[in-house]
């Protein structure tokens, strides 16, 4: 158990933690939120024993280990991939090579010696170790984390210096996972991963059996993960139990309590001051008014509840473009060798907001890239349609972020004539406040970039955005407003995200990277998830379930065999049963049949009419007419699929109860 006891710490005279109280059990996992600048991290180094607390007590239990995962961090190694993750094996390494140093004295000293026996007793520790370990398997436990991570295979050979920053985080995520330290203190582990790598770490750390406090800001993971929230506000810490979702509706309930004793005390306090005032200088009120100033005296102050700054903004309105916003024939890139993807095609229409997701490596950033033009495609087309202005968010973008640039100085640059005045007012709505904007914009930190880099945006006259991670590093506050002003933009979105939630309420269609090729899916992230579990179902011949024909009879293929009679009757009596019971399931077939041919008649009639809608030049120049034509046309395509699938389903269940009457008949 890991306890904290009235934990100060104070930063740069600035007071961070004030009074922490707090107690983890082990096998726990804890999520931290609240607000950028709320005392997160700090409370996590605090825990590591990377900060020292200017009053209080942090206990850990005797012997226990502790990992530490920071927000950005740039190792400096000089060595492959592998050599660096086995480093995480030291105690089992020199375990290993101090075994074979003894086998060779072993075979120098006298059997019969006490120097023998010694080495002996060392060698039987050495092995502990090693099984308590596992360390005969180090090598295989490397490939298994680093594969999780996203890493190929061919990368563990590669020099470390060779990978970006957020492969540098991987990096770190995967040698303190390999070391299994009793305690993980994770600060957003998540930020620089993609949903698969995402999900293997959830996996992880829902089986290691390790104490676990996390900083994350993604809503999914913290539901999959925690056991309880932690909520830094003030510098303190409140506690609450399950996951996030049920801690907002205690967080809730609790501000709307804290709201109302509030707004109760100060009605109070008003009431008490104005019979003060107007009492004051009456001589037959002096008593009471004396009486009212001791209780105002004694009363003690409800602090009003906390509410979290976080950004507000709402994208500008989008100078409409052509109907279709881009297109892709063929396309291919490759890096020398490398190829990334090739025979690509793709249609973008105006208001879309795509979804990129693939695992990583799939090309997801590439294919941003080659949208925005930082990079030509090396085979095939990419038109881009007319009136089209386009704005790329980069998750790593040294051309923008290494700026020596103040902040304003550097947003004062993109802002369109006549709108430099308006720069510090927009850096404001992005929580740049006072002194904040005279800041280098080298200087800034993660989610710092981000909102320097949202707010430059909103200066930028396009009407396609291309977003490579806009959340990272963003609270979930931040990240709710962000989501809500994707939804109400009028022009068209591509982006690539890992936050689940986030992706499911911002797009309304999936394309995913796989092989170097794409697959389309209508809908949202969850509906892709849905048509992903189906096809995988369906791969492992399996019926996901959900349809009407888990209803309906067993499969031909599964008919109960016969029972011998010991009497023709016997036997007559329950083939008659047996041909009763075909025509009724043949007569429900038959009707349920029936019923999927009218409801794909109407599916196709209602389709035409919306094709003739769609094709009148009034309509298509209309986008507040046009847009849920495309909505419903997208689910009626949806819901043809499924009949159809159903109507085929009920037909070969048909003809195989005909065969099974023709097979009676002979």
């Amino acid at each position: 158990m890991i306890s904290l006891s009235n934990v100060h710490l104070s930063l740069g005279g600035r007071p961070i933690l004030q009074g922490v109280d707090l107690t983890i059990q082990d096998g726990e996992c804890l999520a931290v939120v609240g607000p950028n600048g709320c005392g997160k991290s700090t409370l996590l180094r605090t825990l590591g024993g990377l900060e020292r607390p200017d009053r209080g007590e942090v206990n850990l239990p005797n012997r226990c280990t502790v990992g530490y995962l920071p927000q950005e961090a740039n190792p400096e190694v000089d060595h492959s991939l592998e050599e660096e993750l086995l480093g995480a094996f030291a105690e089992v390494r020199s375990a290993m090579q101090e075994m074979t140093e003894l086998e060779a004295r072993m075979a120098k000293t006298d059997p019969d010696s006490v120097a023998h026996q010694r080495v002996l007793e060392r060698y039987a520790e050495c092995s502990h170790v090693l099984e308590q370990q596992n360390g005969y398997a180090i090598e295989a436990q490397v490939r298994r984390v680093a594969s999780g991570l996203g890493f190929s295979p061919g990368d563990l050979k590669r020099d470390c210096r060779e990978f970006s920053g957020g492969w540098q985080m991987r990096i770190l995520l995967a040698k303190l996972l390999l070391r299994r330290p009793n305690v993980l203190l994770l600060d957003e582990p998540t930020n620089h991963l993609d949903l698969e790598s995402t999900l293997w770490l959830e996996q992880w750390i829902r089986t290691c059996g390790r104490t676990v406090v996390l900083v994350s800001h993604e809503r999914a993971t913290m539901d999959r993960l925690a056991n309880r929230i932690v909520c830094m506000e003030h510098g303190t810490a409140d506690l609450y139990s399950g996951d996030y979702s049920n801690y907002l509706k205690q967080s809730e309930a609790k501000r709307r309590a804290q709201w109302q004793a509030y707004e109760r005390q100060q009605k109070e306090i008003r009431t008490m001051e104005a019979f003060i005032r107007r009492f004051r200088y009456n001589a037959s009120r002096a008593a009471q008014v004396q009486s009212r100033i001791k209780q105002l005296e004694k009363i003690e102050r409800i602090e009003p509840p906390y509410h979290p700054s976080a950004i507000h903004f709402d994208f500008p309105a989008a100078l409409p473009s052509y109907r279709e916003v881009l297109r892709l024939e063929n396309l291919g890139h490759a890096y020398g060798d490398l190829q990334v993807f090739s025979g690509l095609n793709l249609a973008v229409h105006r208001g879309e907001r795509i979804g990129l997701v693939g695992v990583n490596g799939a090309g997801k950033s590439t294919l941003l890239r080659l949208l925005c033009g930082r990079e030509k495609p090396t085979e095939g087309t990419l038109h881009i349609g007319g009136k089209v202005e386009s704005t790329y968010f980069a998750q790593y973008d040294a051309t923008t972020l290494d700026s020596k640039d103040t902040l304003l100085q550097a947003i004062e640059a993109t802002a369109p004539v006549g709108q430099a005045a308006r720069a510090r007012d927009l850096l404001g709505a992005f929580l740049f406040t006072g002194d904040d904007v005279d800041k280098p914009v080298r200087a800034l930190s993660g989610g710092e970039r981000t909102r320097f880099r949202l707010a430059q945006i909103l200066f930028s006259p396009a009407n396609l955005l291309l977003l490579d991670e806009p959340t990272n590093h963003l609270d979930v506050t931040s990240r709710a407003t962000v989501e809500q002003a994707l939804r109400d933009y009028t022009g068209t979105v591509v982006l690539v995200s890992h936050d689940r939630v986030f992706m499911d309420c911002v797009t309304n269609r999936i394309v995913e990277i796989a092989g170097g090729a794409l697959r389309v899916y209508p809908g949202k992230y969850s509906d892709y998830l849905t048509h992903k579990e189906r096809l995988l179902c369906e791969q492992a011949g399996e019926s996901p379930g959900n349809s009407s024909l888990s209803q309906t009879s067993p499969s031909p293929g599964l008919r109960p065999p016969a029972v011998e009679d010991t009497t023709d009757k016997e036997q007559r009596i329950r083939q008659w049963e047996q041909r009763k019971a075909r025509l009724r399931q043949k007569e429900r077939l038959a009707k349920n049949i029936d019923r999927r041919e009218q409801s794909i008649a109407l599916n196709e009639a209602r389709s035409e009419e919306i094709d003739q809608e769609m094709a009148n030049p009034s309509v298509a120049a209309d986008y507040s007419r046009l847009a849920p034509l495309i909505d419903e046309k997208q689910r009626l395509q949806r819901e043809h699929q499924e009949m159809l699938d159903q109507w085929e389903a009920l037909h070969n269940r048909l003809e195989a109860l005909q065969d099974e009457e023709n097979e009676d008949k002979t």
